[in-house]
């Protein structure tokens, strides 16, 4: 048996992979839909699996083209595998349960190997055995987390750890996080990775204007850096430079502070030449620094009641929370 991401997320698209919360489904639908759309053979597959989900022949077509791409761009390959918590290259012959794998005759937990019995009553007693394993596990790195460092100390390491690229896009929130019914137009994802891991995600309220129009977005753009001066370091960078998705000058808008630093500018897109009826309006950018994580945060338009500097400022503060919970889990 082979186990490997194009065949989950083809899985996923079709409903056979099961087991994946409402933000994962979302994300993994939709990168996988443009990828496949991308060209005449993926179009002819999706087609295929759209018309008939349970076929296996149009699964399996679909997968080789999805594995095509995944092959050919490492970046997809990553934003996939993080969205589905796996890791990007092929495993043969190797069933994931959490993070524990089975492969072949042997069950690997950690250090821990153990090898899977061939009777129905062995494997029921073997699956009583991991979950009680994995139980002492925990436990022992919890009480080695919690030996040698008082609260506020293990706190305040914990706040300033560097993070991962998977926990930079796990950090940004989903629909059901933000306050307000938002949803979403660009999903959570690795946009690149020099010093820090830059993930992004994009998100369109559903509150109308007097006119009936929704524009109103919130986009976020997040820097997992690998320490605290990096991090400073990049937050002056970002605020020095003052751009924003609509270039416009920024001046600096009172507010209060969030993380451990923070500024807050505002511009406003003008009803002139050139400029898109969506885009006319203010705008809020955010932005601010927790520990090792930089945050800049763009909202607007905010226009005819839809919109506040009250909803702006707790969107800021829910990444905020979410950056310093991030790396207290660490």
């Amino acid at each position: 048996m082979e186990t490997d991401l194009a065949a989950v997320a083809v899985g996923v698209l079709t409903g056979a992979a099961t087991g994946f919360g409402q933000e994962t489904v979302a994300a993994v639908v939709r990168l996988v839909r443009e990828r496949l759309a991308a060209t005449p053979r993926g179009q002819a597959a999706l087609a295929e699996v759209d018309a008939a989900p349970g076929d296996e022949g149009a699964r399996r077509e679909a997968e080789a083209v999805l594995r095509e791409a995944l092959r050919a761009d490492h970046g997809f390959q990553q934003t996939l595998a993080i969205h589905l918590n796996m890791s990007p290259t092929h495993m043969n012959n190797v069933v994931m349960l959490n993070n524990t794998k089975m492969r072949g005759s042997q069950i690997s937990l950690g250090p821990i190997i153990l090898r899977k019995p061939n009777t129905t009553a062995g494997l029921l007693g073997l699956a009583t055995a991991l979950v009680v394993v994995a139980a002492l596990l925990v436990y022992g790195v919890l009480q080695l987390a919690g030996e040698g460092l008082g609260d506020d100390e293990a706190d305040g390491a914990a706040r300033a750890r560097a993070l991962s690229a998977a926990e930079a896009v796990q950090m940004l929130p989903g629909v059901t996080d933000l306050p307000g019914t938002w949803v979403t137009s660009r999903a959570a994802n690795i946009e690149g990775d020099s010093k820090c891991h830059n993930a992004g995600a994009e998100f369109e309220s559903e509150e109308r204007d007097s006119s009936g129009s929704s524009d109103l977005r919130v986009q976020y753009a997040t820097y997992a850096c690998p320490d605290t001066a990096t991090a400073t370091t990049g937050f002056a960078q970002l605020t020095d430079e003052g751009s924003n998705p609509a270039d416009r000058k920024e001046t600096a808008f009172p507010s209060r502070t969030l993380g451990d630093q923070s500024a807050t500018s505002s511009y406003k897109v003008e009803d002139e030449y050139m400029a898109a009826p969506g885009d006319i309006g203010s705008y809020l950018t955010w932005r601010a620094r927790v520990g090792t994580v930089v945050i800049e945060m763009h909202y607007g338009p905010a226009r005819d009641n839809v919109g506040s500097e009250k909803q702006a400022e707790e969107l800021m503060r829910l990444m905020c929370d979410r950056a310093r919970g991030a790396q207290a889990r660490g």
